[in-house]
């Protein structure tokens, strides 16, 4: 086994609190000028205090930190606080208990970083026996770094380890993190195939050590003995063998943020070589609560090169781009690293930097887009997860082969358009019409619609093509035309309607092309936000793939999925049990593994997905899958033209206006609205989705009057483009009712309202998530303007309707019982009030509601009605809970006034 160190730097810290001063090189404390003799364990207390000054750090932790995967008996802590506070002294106050937390450094710690030009090695020789390790010799040294040594032992039987040695608490952290990062991975099944993992540790004493088998050498010193006799598809096999490792590492929340060469050891085996993960030290484990502080000390990205190293080992070559600023570690910072890792096998040279005209060195397009992809600059358009790297990798030949048959079916699916012009004019307007409303058909064959690939299916496929051509041509586009249709004011979605019966009669015996036909109509009319005419045409579209022998099709399974997002975005009753029952069956259609599921039906699982958990699930979930979607289909630009892949980027975007992420929000979107404007034009019904949702970004950032100002200027443009009753007018007018009602502008809150009401109850009646939120919106507003007799009837109604339709566990309900309590409330009916918002669950509605702090609506009207009944103690600590939502001038225009003027007569009762 070989360990290049990680770090050769030279540095040493040291603090000062108060009198009080530790130099960490060398474990001294000194106090007014003093040394003061200390045990190890308080002073790691000590150190782990100040490396988060200013900060509780809690018990838990603490006991993590020093006490790392032992069980301890619950006096060691206070135990060991207490040896630390009699070492301190008459500075012993500096170590102050916060009840019920933990403890924190009190006072200003002040750090200097003290370069250490002769800086003591731990002074091993070999045949020295290991300290603490009874019958273990060191053998040689591996490797020297910062106050640590890397040596091979034997023991009294011949058996070899290695030991890493550490002298310095910087380094024992490291050790330690290392250890419990191994502990973590243990519990994977096949983790001794994927790393090496410690065997045996000694923490109590200095110098500790983390000992390790002895279990090959590093991909450095291995390739430049073997790699010159290793073909490609060699090469390959190695990096999939580290991406899967570090794909299990992650499946357990562990981060590596230190993969190289020299952490991957290769042992020769019947199959060839094996490639294992070593060295975690820089670790993350996702589920720590301070993440990015526990991965700092000894992290290789902060360090030098070191120009004694034989490798790259110890520079910053391998760290991703966010890592050597002050972003947060995640997976993908170990995917580019794996990114980086490929182009150097494949080039083989393990010393090339990813410089600019590095594609020159890669011949095969394929691993020219996954090594861009997996080392590109943003983390988020790098691969998903590192299994689907390995996968991709893994897969390669099937990959050539399938852009080879993408390539040819486009020729063909251009072949076909061509043929398609010449046969379909009619007049100009229905040209224009018609290629809006085929190019999901006409021009699918070579994405959606699974081609041919012998010459009679070629043929059978034009044949399809040209009779849904003439469908659209004779059948719908023709009864657009006054003069055919008998109707001057007959639309196109007027025509689909009248046409489509023809479906049936005309092909009949044709059952694909109807299927076709059915899958594009039902798009038509989600569109249109005929949700019944969608359902109705989704259900045709899937009983004549059946007819046609095609149930188990790519086109059969995607026109599945769309209908469950259809379901899941009508927000109707029972719309996503229904959503969720499709996915269920098709899910149990598809392979188990979702690796081997067809890329393109993923991205439309994914999203189906995605849009189920945002109509009724979690939203963190919906954000996930969403993201997923977005990064399989950007992948795959031949079967996702740019529309579609950012129409799945816009999704993820909203989820962050749900999640409360308004900031984040606006930063996903305007570059998305740049790219559809330039794409659509400026009027297009996708830029103006855009621009409705950075209205919406802006009110969640408590932006409220340039919320209003881009709803207001986007709003008549829907209308003149998707008419004044659709789905994305009425959503565009609920964020306006909301910010006009965060101004204080409450009359023309009020009046959006009831426009938005009466839309929602015309289109789907008043049992409907949409025309229930847009009634108790509207009684929000009735009652703050003092309409006290309407609001109360309508948030009662609202209520009373959610209650009905979606049960009382809903977070809908609840959020709208909060409504009809706060009305009630202003009417001066508290005892009505009390029971409505007893047994809310502030989570489930604040995931809703997209504030992280809608709680603090029942923390204000829990202290309105103690104000009232003058139990002022009762009121004081609800306004307490309230004020992190509503002490800001900047917050809800009304709740901040109802808060001041509380907490006033709550201080006024303080001086009576």
């Amino acid at each position: 086994m070989s360990r290049k160190s990680g770090s050769s730097r030279r540095d040493r810290l040291i603090w000062t609190v108060g009198a009080a001063q530790v130099d960490e090189s060398s474990w001294r404390l000194r106090v007014a000028g003093r040394d003061v003799d200390i045990e190890q364990k308080p002073m790691e207390l000590l150190l782990a205090l100040l490396h988060r000054n200013g900060e509780v750090v809690t018990k838990d932790e603490l006991l993590d930190l020093v006490w790392p995967g032992v069980t301890v008996v619950p006096a060691s802590l206070p135990t060991a606080i207490a040896k630390l506070r009699r070492a301190l002294g008459d500075e012993a106050a500096i170590v102050e208990t916060v009840p019920k937390l933990g403890y924190r450094i009190a006072g200003t710690a002040n750090v200097q970083c003290m370069q250490a030009n002769e800086r003591p090695l731990i002074g091993f020789m070999a045949g020295d026996p290991v300290p603490g390790a009874a019958g273990w010799r060191l053998s040689r040294s591996i490797a020297r770094g910062d106050a640590d040594d890397v040596w091979l032992a034997r023991s009294d039987t011949g058996e070899a380890r290695v030991f890493k040695f550490a002298e310095t608490p910087a380094r024992l952290r490291q050790l330690k993190r290392e250890a419990r990062a191994g502990q973590v991975l243990a519990a994977l099944g096949d983790s001794s195939k994927r790393f090496v993992l410690p065997v045996a540790h000694v923490f109590d004493r200095v110098p500790a050590w983390l000992a390790f088998p002895d279990a090959g050498v590093d991909l450095g010193q291995w390739f430049m003995r073997c790699g010159a006799g290793l073909d490609r598809a060699g090469r390959i096999a190695l990096v999939e063998q580290a991406a899967r490792a570090i794909a299990g590492a992650h499946s357990v929340g562990v981060l590596h943020l230190d993969l190289k060469p020299s952490n991957l050891l290769v042992s020769i085996q019947a199959d060839g070589p094996r490639v294992r993960v070593i060295d975690f030290g820089s670790s993350v484990l996702l589920d720590h609560p301070r993440l990015r502080a526990a991965a700092l000390a000894g992290m290789t990205i902060t360090e030098p090169a070191d120009s004694n190293a034989s490798s790259p080992a110890g520079t910053p070559l391998y760290a991703a781009p966010e890592l050597i600023g002050s972003g947060a570690p995640s997976a993908a910072s170990d995917i580019y690293a794996l990114g980086l890792i490929l182009f150097q096998v494949l080039a083989g040279d393990l010393n090339r930097p990813l410089a600019p005209g590095w594609e020159d060195l890669i011949d095969d397009p394929l691993l020219r887009d996954d090594i861009a992809r997996a080392s590109a600059l943003d983390p988020a358009h790098r691969f998903p997860s590192a299994e689907l790297l390995a996968d991709n990798l893994a897969t390669l030949d099937v990959r050539r082969a399938e852009a080879a048959r993408v390539a040819a079916e486009a020729a063909e699916g251009d072949r076909i358009r061509r043929e398609v012009e010449r046969t379909r004019a009619r007049r100009p307007w229905a040209i224009a019409a018609g290629v809006a409303l085929t190019l999901g058909v006409v021009g699918a064959s070579a994405a959606a619609w699974e081609a041919a690939r012998a010459r009679d299916e070629a043929r059978r496929q034009t044949a399809i093509t040209t009779a849904i051509n003439s469908f659209l041509a004779d059948d719908l586009l023709a009864r657009g035309d006054p003069s055919k249709s008998g109707s001057a004011g007959e639309t196109l979605i007027d025509a689909t309607r009248r046409a489509e019966p023809e479906i049936g009669r005309r092909f009949g015996k044709a059952p694909l092309v109807a299927a076709r036909l059915y899958h594009t109509l039902a798009r038509v009319y989600a569109q249109q936000s005929d949700w019944a005419a969608a359902r109705a045409a989704y259900t045709r579209a899937d009983a004549a793939y059946a007819r046609a022998g095609a149930a188990d099709s790519k086109p059969a399974a995607i026109a599945r999925l769309q209908h469950a997002s259809t379901e899941a975005l009508s927000y109707t009753e029972g719309s996503v049990e229904r959503a969720r029952a499709i996915i269920a069956q098709e899910r149990a259609r598809l392979p188990g593994d979702e690796d081997r599921i067809d890329p393109e039906v993923r991205v439309w699982l994914a999203s189906a997905r995605g849009m189920v958990e945002l109509a009724g699930g979690d939203i963190h979930v919906s954000r996930d899958q969403f993201g997923l979607a977005a990064q399989i289909a950007d992948s795959m630009p031949g079967q996702f033209d740019a529309r579609t892949r950012n129409d799945f980027h816009q999704r993820y975007a909203f989820t962050l206006i749900r999640l409360g992420d308004g900031k984040g929000a606006e930063a996903a979107i305007k570059p998305l609205l740049a790219a559809q404007a330039r794409l659509l034009g400026p009027t297009n019904p996708d830029v103006l989705l855009l621009r409705m949702n950075l209205g919406q970004a802006y009110l969640y950032q408590r932006r409220f009057a340039d919320a209003v100002k881009e709803l207001s200027a986007v709003l008549p443009l829907m209308r003149q483009q998707l008419g004044p009753d659709h789905r994305l007018v009425q959503q565009t007018l609920a964020a306006r009712v909301e910010a006009y009602g965060d101004l204080g502008n409450y009359q023309a809150s009020i009046a959006d309202g009831r426009e938005l009401y009466a839309i929602a109850l015309k289109q789907q009646g008043l049992r409907a998530f949409r025309p229930i939120v847009a009634l108790s919106d509207l009684a929000t507003s009735e009652c703050r303007a003092r309409d006290l007799a309407n609001g109360v009837a309508d948030a009662r109604k609202a209520y009373r309707a959610s209650l009905d339709t979606f049960g009382p566990e809903a977070a809908l309900t609840q959020g709208v019982a909060m409504a009809l309590a706060q009305c009630l409330i202003e009417a001066g009916q508290d005892a009505a009030a009390t029971p409505l918002i007893a047994h809310i669950d502030r989570k489930a509605v604040a995931e809703l509601a997209s504030d992280p702090h809608w709680g603090a609506n029942i923390d204000l009207a829990q202290a309105e009605i103690s104000v009232h009944a003058q139990r002022w103690e009762d009121a004081a600590a609800d306004l307490h809970a309230a004020a992190v939502a509503y002490a800001s001038p900047q917050s809800d225009v009304f709740q901040h006034r109802k808060f001041e003027t509380l907490s006033a007569l709550v201080a006024r009762s303080d001086t009576r």
